[in-house]
């Protein structure tokens, strides 16, 4: 089988970060006035994190950002585009991905959010791809 066309492009790095403050099921349970183990044998989801109150959504991302820069050895001054899928931005405008911008340092970067809910990476990952392939300008690693 011969594919057409091929994407220049491909996921070098990956990150992820968690704030600090980690809240079990059975803590949210119990403020709730519910048996423990309620949450977890509905849902499967044992404990989450919180942000600490100084910490917004690009807090998060450029903490994970971060990581996966030094996983794939770019440096964010390197970087063209910064898409961000978010549904919780830290406010309307600007754009969470432009603050993420400023605390990576990504100065030449265009940014922008794409708000799917759930399907956020996905739909950022696709439109990131569609514009680095339809800038013939936009360097290939």
């Amino acid at each position: 089988m011969t594919i057409p066309y091929a994407i220049p492009y491909a996921i070098h790095g990956t990150g992820a970060y968690l704030p600090e403050q980690r809240i079990t099921s059975a803590e949210v349970s119990a403020a709730l006035g519910l048996d423990p183990d309620w949450i977890e044998r509905r849902t499967g989801i044992r404990a989450r994190h919180r942000a600490a109150p100084d910490q917004a959504a690009s807090d998060l991302a450029a903490h994970a950002a971060r990581d996966a820069l030094t996983a794939a050895g770019i440096d964010a001054s390197d970087l063209a585009l910064i898409v961000l899928g978010t549904s919780t931005p830290d406010e309307l405008g600007p754009a969470t991905a432009c603050r993420v911008q400023a605390l990576l340092g990504a100065r030449r970067a265009a940014a922008f959010d794409v708000a799917a809910a759930c399907t956020g990476f996905v739909h950022a990952l696709q439109t990131a791809a569609a514009l680095l392939t339809a800038t013939p300008a936009a360097p290939a690693r």
